[in-house]
């Protein structure tokens, strides 16, 4: 069967009886000012009309094909995004069959909040023209913030880009158009026929759990990009930011030069890896944070601890320099351990200052013994002398037999001495 067109539903919502249930007929659709006609927005699978109960806006989303959704995804995710308190990141659908009544037949309506505020392009062309710097990096970090949360929650969008993306008037960031989205529920689901925005997307993007990887990083290099110089008037074509699909085929393209020359090391940092992202085959295995987290440094270069995945702001870690290399040295031979003897005692070697050199044989030395016996016989030698010489004077007695025992005394001392050298 063929869902109505965009026309179609433009003619049935200005029939007060087009609406099926109470809640919807109670509703005020928001017209132009001067052709007073609602002001659809139009996307790929469904139009969208702004609607009024009482104070508070709501957004109609309507169908244009068959395969684009059905409310058991739309219930499923309903209850995904409360349970998992995400309800500040998106605009929480609703599913209501049989909402509108168009040509004859009665088909479904989506019913959520409406969000004040501007599409991320339009967001983004404002802060550009008014050169806010500070304002574009707020708002890098808080879409890694947002991506970063929803991954971990499980959730993926599937097409991110900047029609899918609102800012609300305080800054937030808001999420619309589920219909390619996926959670564990549907794990067991055959892929949607919606594939994301050729500008954001890869070649042949798988759908699953990290399928918003790769358009997480396009959108924050970009908005990185802009942060450092805002400048996009030759590079936006209204339907991107940045790249577009030819940009993740050939890294010699406009966009590619205009990040090079902003010489931030940051950007760089980031476009390399997105370019490894652009490889034939590649296909992501984890979240942005872990794409974005820091290389590898070996421990001898590591100075400081760089903290990834926090949504503030963080500078650049410092560039560690190099340490060169020692110069190289000769080897020197291994000292062999000779047959007999000690390994130090090889010849030609000398041991290391840090092993304990050989006990030379150290020669007796009789110091104490010698200086015992020169006393000793100096004592009784210069005794027996002078009291020979004194006796001597009086007559009474020979010299000649004391000065014998003192040179007996003195050749036992020095063939003492003779045999301690020898020894």
């Amino acid at each position: 069967m063929r869902f109505p067109r965009f026309d179609d539903y433009m003619k049935a919502v200005q029939k007060p009886d087009a609406f099926t249930t109470e809640e919807l007929r109670a509703l005020e659709l928001v017209v132009h000012p001067i052709f007073q006609i609602p002001s659809p927005a139009s996307g790929a699978s469904a139009v969208v009309f702004k609607a009024m109960a009482g104070t508070e806006a709501r957004a109609l989303r309507f169908f244009t094909r068959a395969d684009a959704s059905d409310s058991a995804r739309y219930d499923a995710l309903h209850g995904y995004f409360t349970a998992k308190s995400l309800t500040d990141t998106v605009a929480l659908p609703r599913w209501i069959d049989d909402g509108i009544r168009v040509n004859g037949s009665t088909w479904p309506v989506v019913e959520m909040p409406w969000i004040e505020g501007h599409t991320l392009n339009r967001h983004v062309d404002d802060l550009v023209t008014r050169q806010d710097v500070g304002a574009l990096t707020d708002l890098a970090h808080s879409w890694r913030g947002l991506v970063d949360r929803l991954q971990r929650a499980g959730f993926a969008h599937g097409d991110l880009q900047h029609g899918n993306v609102l800012v609300d008037t305080r800054g937030g960031l808001r999420l619309v158009d589920f219909d390619c989205a996926w959670i564990e529920d549907f794990a067991g689901d055959p892929p949607p026929p919606e594939t994301g925005h050729h500008n954001y997307q890869p070649p042949d993007r798988p759908w699953g759990r990290w399928m918003d990887t790769f358009p997480g990083l396009v959108i924050y290099l970009s908005l990185s990009a802009l942060a450092r110089r805002p400048t996009w008037a030759t590079l936006n074509t209204d339907d991107n930011l940045l790249f577009t699909q030819q940009d993740f085929r050939s890294f010699d393209t406009p966009v590619w030069r205009h990040l090079k020359g902003l010489g931030d090391p940051q950007v760089d940092e980031l476009a390399l890896r997105l370019q490894s992202c652009c490889t034939p085959g590649w296909v992501a295995a984890g979240g942005l944070e872990a794409l974005l987290g820091p290389v590898e440094v070996p421990w001898w270069q590591r100075t400081t601890t760089v903290v990834a995945g926090s949504a503030r702001h963080q500078a650049p870690p410092p560039q560690i320099p190099e340490i060169p290399p020692p110069p190289p040295q000769r080897p020197q031979p291994v000292p062999q351990r000779p047959a007999t003897g000690n390994w130090w005692e090889a010849a030609g070697q000398r041991p290391a200052a840090s092993v304990p050199q050989p006990q030379q044989r150290k020669k007796k030395t009789p110091a104490v013994w010698l200086v015992l016996l020169l006393a000793v016989a100096a004592y009784f030698g210069v005794g027996a002398l002078a009291y020979s010489v004194l006796d001597a004077a009086d007559g009474d007695t020979e010299v000649t037999p004391l000065f014998g025992v003192l040179a007996a005394i003195v050749t036992m001392i020095v063939g003492f001495l003779r045999r301690s050298r020898s020894g």
